[in-house]
């Protein structure tokens, strides 16, 4: 029987031309946006704590981007380009005090206005295209596909309009990028940690083609059972992707674009970095596009739909630890789970061990659909033959960064 993804058109997810196709389509925008966006930056950072006069005595086409619709009384204007800079980059000129200065006393009170920046880790507009540029470049380095940039910073200078010509370039990249619209980035979502016999099953022709494809996009196992059945071994190897290859700088790029367009929450709390407020990259992208799609609900809500939900307790020999347990330590002998815990105990971050015993086949087998379509995550841990599984990976993605 042959595969559904095998009968989708222009998805030739074994040949490696067809990838490098996909990078200049998909991952090509999006480096092009933000580098233009960042050079853009690059060129107003300097004035920081510098005064207004400054900037008019160095090039007088800046001073739109500090000052640009701000009103007599010290309020930004509706799309308010000097209000668009401070979204995106942090960096700006308090409007009330640029009012009171060149009210009293003209152009004369440029020179009393400073221009100030946020610290970065408050801006996430700029931490969102920060990270998708050092992903999207060293996609673009490994691939040997090179590219220039289509709008450079004079251009902006001469006519600001350019800025939101990028913008909805930007979102229109990100949006075709996405799991949620793209069967090669979702190839790349479902490889994340899955064992041999389920990636084989939903794509049978990289048998044609598997070890340049590995080699090109960074596949690796991540972990092997020590078992002397050479199918069991094969079958139910888990591969994922190596830390600097191409296939997980994409994947880390949809992570990110999941976190940063979550745009039903005002703030997403991060364990152990600065916050994400997908609110201000609405607010941002509200200047070029008239809604903001939420990528990672709407993923969920779509694959949710095709498996009915599932609880570890459904595995033989496997129970729910807890009402917190969503991330569990499997330690593996051969093809056994012989104990499970997990961090959220009801004495918290106290492990308990539970003994088990069950088929590591069988539970691979039964959470390959959630694994597949990224719904769970399951990766190597530190400790030899133990893997940490996550249940709830897509929701609670936030504390896998």
């Amino acid at each position: 029987m042959g595969s559904y993804y095998d009968t989708i058109p222009n998805f030739r997810y074994w040949d490696v031309e067809a990838w490098k196709n996909y990078i200049k389509e998909y991952i090509v925008p999006i480096y092009k946006s933000t580098t233009a966006l960042l050079e853009l930056r690059n060129e107003l950072l300097p004035y920081v704590g510098k005064s207004l006069k400054a900037v008019k005595d160095n090039d007088e086409r800046l001073l739109p981007f500090f000052v640009g619709g701000i009103d007599e009384n010290g309020n930004y204007k509706e799309r308010s380009l000097a209000k668009l800079i401070k979204l995106m980059f942090g960096i700006y000129v308090e409007p009330r005090e640029f009012s009171i200065a060149v009210g009293e006393v003209g152009e004369k009170g440029l020179k009393a206005v400073r221009i100030k920046s946020k610290d970065e880790k408050e801006i996430s507009f700029l931490r969102m295209i920060k990270g998708l540029n050092e992903a999207s470049s060293t996609i673009l380095r490994k691939a040997k596909i090179e590219t220039q940039h289509n709008i450079g910073v004079n251009e902006i200078l001469q006519d600001p309009n350019k800025l939101l010509d990028i913008l909805k370039d930007l979102y229109k990249a990100c949006v075709s990028f996405s799991a949620n619209h793209n069967y090669y980035t979702f190839f790349v979502i479902s490889t994340a940690g899955l064992h041999w016999k389920y990636i084989i099953a939903a794509y049978p022709k990289l048998k044609e083609n598997f070890e340049e494809l590995k080699d090109f996009l960074g596949l690796e196992p991540i972990f092997v059972p020590d078992v002397e059945s050479e199918e069991i071994k094969k079958n139910y190897t888990i591969w994922g992707h190596k830390v600097d290859g191409i296939a997980n700088n994409l994947y880390q790029m949809q992570i990110r674009l999941w976190l940063f367009f979550d745009v039903s929450q005002d703030r997403i709390w991060m364990l152990n970095h600065a916050d994400i407020y997908p609110s201000q990259i609405k607010e941002v992208l509200a200047y070029a596009v008239p809604e903001v799609e939420n990528l990672r609900q709407d993923y969920i809500s779509f694959v949710e739909k095709l498996l009915p939900q599932y609880t570890i307790s459904k595995i033989s020999g496997l129970k729910r630890l807890d009402e917190y347990g969503v991330e569990y330590y499997l330690r593996i002998n051969g093809v056994f789970i012989l104990e499970y815990w997990n961090k959220y105990s009801p004495s918290y971050y106290k492990h308990i061990h539970e003994q088990a015993k069950c088929s590591f086949p069988e539970f691979l087998d039964t959470v390959g659909p959630r694994l597949f379509l990224g719904l769970s995550r399951i990766i190597s841990a530190k400790e030899p033959d133990v893997l940490i599984y996550d249940d709830n990976f897509v929701k609670e993605v936030e504390r896998w960064l």
